[in-house]
């Protein structure tokens, strides 16, 4: 595991991230600069997730056939600029566009950036890529509070203070990963030891059955997707708009729930790889609904304390998902990079917009109610992956006992 490359990619990570993150805590902005509905709003959140996320595929397939090591610093200031521009624009056309911009700055990084994750990692595919996601998952978290903090301050251009991190971010991912990443002479496929493609620690092959698996696996953060986005858009629009507290104490709950899944994709890539995969998977998403239940209906700490256990939850598998994926296809890793980060993710966006028909009716609980009842449902999906046998959950910690035999027979 090469940790100064995977610290350098974390940070680059966070810088991009940082900027997709402020987008919630804009929203409220957003709606009194043009007076929109949250259906409305709604789009604006579609808008980003198809520009950041939906598009990553593209660039995935992209990287996989050629060399664009240079997408990572580029996105991550483009991240920054079309983000601060959104803010400082004078037309509704004109915000949507540069969502739209910055959201390309965001899908241009990260199938880069997770095919360099997976050859940093080693042999500790979960452990490695958690290292690289939590630097995403905390810029997402920061964004929502330091984008509130800033404009309460300075107005809107105190969303400039995103400039600098994305250049910075930008420096460290030119001066220190692309020369790396330019001399790695190693194939993506071998990545893992022994060029074993695994799922979950089990090996399988790239036909109908791992198929399958990917289609099972997509569904899966598909709805994990829906019940991040739901939560951190309709926080801040519930606690300014509903109960009428200080724009502040909205971003500050979302910062909460999202820089929690640094800590959660921390801890859970680290369990998965000892506990298992699949458990990961399905627990983080059974102990959800309560805890999303609570967090409008609770005052004063008690929202923060929920938010702080739902964000660790939903997002431990972030990095689990996607090692599961790669080890399905080891020759994609760009495509399937930007499938399961991008697409699958993204489609959380659409989560958004169809729960903005329910709060423009029903208010904005009963919108969040329904998120607490999606977690239900992922972790059924999850149910139906392949179970993984205790000597499955990391098998590349040990020599196969054919191979053991063997060396012995030979006297070795």
């Amino acid at each position: 595991m090469n940790r100064r490359i995977l610290v350098s990619l974390s940070y680059g990570h966070l810088a991009t991230d940082l900027s997709q993150g402020a987008v919630p805590a804009l929203l409220p902005v957003f709606q009194s600069q043009y007076h929109l509905s949250y259906t409305a709003l709604g789009l604006v959140v579609l808008i980003a997730n198809v520009s950041s996320s939906v598009i990553q595929p593209v660039f995935g397939l992209l990287s996989d056939r050629i060399k664009l090591h240079w997408l990572m610093p580029t996105g991550a200031l483009v991240a920054g600029a079309g983000i601060a521009l959104a803010v400082l624009a004078r037309s509704y056309a004109t915000m949507v566009g540069m969502i739209f911009v910055s959201g390309l700055g965001v899908a241009a990084f990260h199938p880069e950036g997770y095919k360099s994750a997976s050859l940093a990692s080693g042999a500790r595919r979960a452990t490695g890529m958690s290292y690289f996601s939590a630097g995403g998952n905390l810029g997402y978290g920061l964004g929502p509070a330091a984008a509130s903090f800033a404009i309460s301050l300075w107005g809107e251009y105190g969303i400039c203070y995103i400039i600098p991190f994305a250049i910075a971010g930008a420096l460290v991912l030119w001066r220190i990963v692309m020369p790396w990443a330019a001399s790695a002479h190693v194939d993506i496929a071998t990545a893992t030891p022994a060029g074993q493609r695994i799922q979950g620690g089990r090996a399988v092959s790239s036909g109908a059955g791992a198929t399958g698996i990917l289609i099972l696996l997509v569904t899966y953060v598909v709805l994990r997707s829906w019940i991040s986005t739901n939560t951190s858009s309709y926080i801040p629009l519930y606690f300014t708009g509903v109960r009428h507290l200080a724009p502040t104490y909205g971003g500050i709950v979302v910062s909460v729930f999202l820089g929690a899944g640094a800590v959660g994709t921390l801890l859970g890539g680290i369990a998965a790889d000892r506990w298992g995969h699949r458990r990961m998977l399905i627990v983080s998403m059974a102990i959800l609904p309560p805890f999303l239940w609570a967090i409008p209906r609770l005052a004063g700490v008690w929202p923060l304390l929920a938010a702080l256990i739902s964000g660790m939850a939903v997002v431990s598998t972030f990095a689990v998902a996607m090692v599961m994926a790669q080890a399905l296809f080891p020759q994609r890793v760009g495509l399937i990079s930007g499938l399961i980060i991008g697409f699958a993710v993204g489609m959380g966006g659409v989560g958004v917009t169809a729960l903005g028909g329910v709060a423009d009716r029903w208010g904005v609980l009963r919108a969040m109610d329904v998120t607490t009842l999606i977690p239900l449902v992922a972790a059924a999906v999850a149910l139906f992956l392949p179970r993984e046998s205790p000597s499955e959950r990391n098998p590349l910690a040990r020599p196969p006992r054919t191979a053991i035999s063997n060396a012995r027979a030979g006297g070795h």
